[in-house]
Parts: C-alpha cells; structure tokens; sequence
C-alpha cells in the first residue's frame, strides 16, 4: 500500500488524493485489510459513474439550452453561436470532471476506449448508461425552463437532432462517422497519448544533414500536452459546429440525440447515429494508436 497520499485506479488512472497526509503507522497499516481496499476502489467507481452522469447532464443541456433560446428569439440560424457554445462548455467540463470520471460525456468516446482496452467493458456500460440518463435528464430539465410551445411541438422536439430532409441516410452517415472520427482521434491523441522525451527524433538542419538532438516539428511532453487536452478538444468539438450540420444535423455524440429523442419523441434515423459515431470512434481509437509516438496507458 502506497504512503504516497493517493489511491489510483489502476485501470483507469483515476485518482483520488487522501486528506490523510500523515504516514500510517505500522499497526494502521496491519488494521489496513482487503476489504478496505476494496470498498476505496468501489467508491471510486461510484463517483466516476456519477460524476459521468452530471457532466454529461450539463453539456447536454448547455447545447440544447443554447439552441433553445435562440429558437425562442426567432433569429436567424447561425452556427457560430452553437459552435462557441460547444466549445466553451467542454473546456470547461473536461477540465472540471477529468479527474472524476474522465469527462466522456459521449458514448462514443467510452465505446473507443472499450474497444481499444483502455476501459472494461463492465465500466464502460456503466458509463454509457449514466451518459444515457444524464442526456434524459437534460432533456426533462430543458422541458421545465423553457416555457411555451415550438412550432406546436415541445423543446426537446424542436432542438433534436435528425438529418436534413434533403440528404439520405448515406448522406447522414458517412458525416457522423468522419465528425466522430475526427473528434476521438483528437481525444486519444491529446488525452491518452504522451511525448517520450527519452526519445531522439531526427531533423533536417541546413546543408540537408541531419543529428539527433530530441528536437521535433514542435516541443512538448506527455504533461504539457495532456495539460492542454481540454482545451484541444473543446476547438475541435466547436469548429465540428460548421461541419455537417446541414446534412446529419451534427451529433457525433449518440447522448446528444438520446435524450431529446426520448423527451421529444423523435426517432428519425436514430440507429444511424449509434452505428455510424460507433464505428467512426472505434477506426479512430485504433488509427492513433498505431500512430502514437509512444505505447499508451
């Protein structure tokens, strides 16, 4: 057992720091049983699974609640609003749940760290599951803060996503897959991987020669890139606002279409986005890891 002041899952690397700082001593350690342990290690799941749920809670419905109100003003559509929204929002929550529960708040994300063994699957129904019930919840919150009626339809009817009536299914598909493609790969690729600085990169100087000299294109490490991660894929969740919006409505996160779905009876194409964001993060956790500079956790 480690005097170190923090229990860490080993699995997922979430860790939980002890208010305890003294060291224990050797008969608090002989008094230290499994079981205790065990019960540490199960309150920590716990709080993940539910910290999973509200985070994915309030970037739900943040996203609708944004899109809501500017229905409720009648102005005219425009994509920068959702696309700073967005983007703020998850800055914001990854840096606030990333310790707790790793900020998912997608099931597409938990299903390409499941697919890629980076999470159980057991832990990863379970977070998927939270992810569910906390879209639902959004969705019911969303009924009970904004008032009136839309377009003769409630809130959670007017801002679900379904695809544009002009495209197919084709259409609407292959956009998810490359929108969730894209998002994940920048997810593992910010979040999971790290920069080995043990190890020597070549570069071309002047004179085309080149030395070794643990120089790259640029200069970073597997803490300070990490370190920026949330706000990395909080600009790719926003510039994936102006893509395809038009043609799949622009999930690629299957929560974001759950919850409205179920409040707002809209089940147009719904399969699609589970099958086509499942498949687009599953080729992206597996593209970056044969990309990776160095072997991930």
């Amino acid at each position: 057992m480690s005097k170190s002041g923090e229990y860490q899952d080993l699995e997922e690397g979430i860790t939980m720091e002890d208010t305890e700082k003294n060291e224990y001593s050797n008969n608090e350690l002989d008094t230290f049983s499994p079981v205790t342990e065990a019960n540490k290690k199960r309150w920590i799941l716990i709080r993940a699974v539910l910290g999973e749920m509200l985070c994915t809670f309030l970037f739900i419905y943040i996203v609708c609640a944004t899109a809501a109100n500017f229905k409720r003003l009648a102005t005219a559509p425009n994509p920068v609003v959702g696309a700073l929204s967005t983007g703020f929002a998850a800055v914001a929550l990854i840096y606030s749940f990333a310790d707790v529960s790793g900020a998912h708040f997608n099931p597409a994300v938990t299903f390409a760290t499941c697919v890629t063994r980076k999470t159980s699957i057991t832990k990863g129904l379970m977070y998927i599951g939270a992810q569910l019930v906390g879209s639902v919840l959004a969705a019911l919150i969303l009924l009970a803060t904004f008032p009136g009626d839309f377009e003769g339809k409630n809130v959670a009817y007017a801002v679900a996503v379904v695809p544009s009536n002009d495209s197919s299914i084709a259409n609407a598909f292959l956009t998810e897959l490359i929108l969730t493609f894209i998002l994940v790969y920048v997810i593992f690729a910010v979040a999971f991987d790290t920069v080995d600085d043990g190890v020597k990169a070549k570069v071309v100087q002047g004179g085309g020669k080149s030395s070794s000299n643990n120089l790259t294109i640029y200069t970073t490490s597997g803490q300070t890139k990490a370190g920026f991660a949330p706000i990395a894929i909080g600009f790719t969740l926003g510039f994936l606002c102006f893509l395809g919006g038009s043609v799949s409505g622009g999930a690629f996160n299957p929560a974001r279409v759950f919850g409205t779905a179920l409040v707002g009876n809209v089940w147009t194409a719904h399969w699609m986005y589970w099958l086509a964001d499942f498949i687009g993060a599953g080729l992206a956790g597996f593209a970056q890891r044969f990309f990776a500079t160095s072997k991930t956790k």
